[in-house]
């Protein structure tokens, strides 16, 4: 295959990593990502894209088009940093950064750049053999914590879609084989009396109580469900500081996580037992508030193996003497990294044989319950690097990381091309893609549900 089309990316590099270090200086969390979302789209509207915007009602969510008819292929582009994780860059040692407040600690300001990357170079193939096609830039905000895809799926925009591919910074070079669990986010909120703790504690009616018997409950009943669960909370208002005080009011938020959005929906009809059981002990009274929730992702063979065969057919990214000795510098501020990794991922990985567990969640699983859907781990990052720590805001501007942005677009681009040019293999992908889903997407996203913007 003639891979002229992938020189595009080359000539407008220094534009594409000059858009994701604005991402990255721009450090906006979930659903509040104004400048990200004017930066992408204006440099997408500026080069060909229509521009569609408040999908699914989210106002920093977008989708960007070039072409028309099928095939069409999908970019997911995610751009959302994460809450009080400030660093500055190119910095081996924990430094705040005055300028900010968050931190793009899980890379997104790449995953947004990698995708724009891709959707150009796909753009130049269609402008230059004249084939029919459409290449979509899938603009998703909140995803972390905030399951900005599966508001934006309860809309049906990924359904017309072929294809869906995304690459997601990590610390090696692999195509995602392993399918994530779903889950969702509810805050529970308990309301009781206050009183005197001393002088007249049997008139109080304490929701902390209240909260504290719910997770003893949630607690007993890890032992009852199947060992694919997942249960986590976290006390976000255990009712003031005053221990004098019969408190009043508490929250508790807990996430649930199960294989499937059924089996999730059945953990959480036993959780909020759990609830009803501490309100009615305690004499309290509870609400739930449900924030969030995300689909399990679908995984399809035929898309992984079109993936691998593009990551292998494009070259891989080398350290430079500048990016090596940051990696000496930076490993020694993690804890328990082996000894034996190398400084900078070097090589891909082959596809496994046997697929281990995954017991994270994405939202990216809401997209791949509506089309066939692909990710690749773009390897970024020093390995043994903590995902969503200091260290990942501190590497998101340096030049390995850049270059590794860059590679990734260019495998994405191949991997679509592939598609387009063999409707046999976009053909097979949905066949796996109807026999995992039935055809039927029945969201784990209430309807009612909207963003905590």
């Amino acid at each position: 295959m003639d891979m002229d089309f992938l020189s595009v990316i080359d000539a407008k590099k220094d534009e594409i990593i000059k858009l994701a270090d604005t991402i990255w200086e721009s450090a906006e969390i979930a659903f509040r990502e104004y400048k990200s979302f004017e930066a992408l789209t204006s440099y997408l509207r500026d080069n060909g894209f229509r521009i569609e915007d408040n999908i699914g009602g989210l106002p920093t969510a977008f989708i960007a088009s070039y072409g028309s008819g099928h095939p069409e292929i999908g970019f997911i582009a995610e751009f959302d940093a994460i809450s009080d994780l400030s660093q500055v860059a190119q910095v081996p040692v924990q430094q705040k950064d005055p300028a900010r407040r968050h931190g793009h600690a899980c890379g997104h300001h790449i995953y947004g750049g990698n995708a724009v990357a891709a959707a150009l170079a796909v753009q130049a193939y269609l402008k230059k053999t004249g084939r029919q096609g459409t290449v979509k830039v899938l603009g998703c905000p909140g995803e972390e914590g905030g399951s900005g895809k599966a508001f934006m799926a309860r809309t049906g925009v990924f359904r017309s879609l072929d294809a869906a591919m995304g690459a997601h910074p990590e610390a090696m070079w692999a195509v995602r084989t392993r399918p994530s669990l779903a889950c969702c986010n509810i805050l529970y909120k308990f309301d009781g009396r206050a009183s005197h703790a001393g002088a007249k504690p049997h008139l109080g009616r304490s929701a902390l109580d209240a909260v504290e018997l719910m997770n003893v409950a949630v607690n007993f009943l890890r032992e009852h469900i199947p060992g694919d669960n997942r249960v986590h909370y976290a006390i976000t208002d255990a009712g003031g500081d005053a221990p004098n005080v019969v408190q009043p009011h508490a929250e508790v938020m807990y996430m649930m996580r199960a294989k499937d959005n059924a089996d999730l929906n059945a953990l959480c009809k036993r959780v909020h037992k759990c609830a009803e059981g501490a309100a009615l002990a305690t004499e309290t009274t509870f609400s739930s508030d449900f924030h969030s929730a995300s689909s399990n992702l679908i995984t399809i063979p035929t898309l992984q193996k079109n993936l691998y065969k593009a990551m292998a057919a494009v070259k891989l990214p080398e350290p430079d003497e500048s990016d090596l000795a940051f990696a000496r510098e930076i490993i020694k501020t993690m804890v328990d990294r082996p000894a034996d990794l190398p400084l900078y991922p070097t090589e891909l990985l082959p596809l496994p044989d046997v697929i281990s567990p995954h017991f994270g969640s994405t939202d990216t699983g809401d997209v791949s319950w509506n089309c066939p859907t692909v990710q690749m781990h773009v390897g970024c990052w020093v390995p043994g690097t903590p995902t969503h720590g200091w260290q990942a805001v501190a590497q998101g501007k340096n030049g390995f990381a850049r270059r590794a942005m860059l590679y990734a677009g260019k495998a994405l681009a191949l991997a679509a091309v592939q598609l387009i040019e063999d409707p046999e293999l976009l053909a097979q992908a949905k066949k796996e893609h109807l026999a995992k889903t039935g055809g039927v997407y029945e969201p784990a996203m209430p309807a009612d549900v909207m963003p905590h913007l």
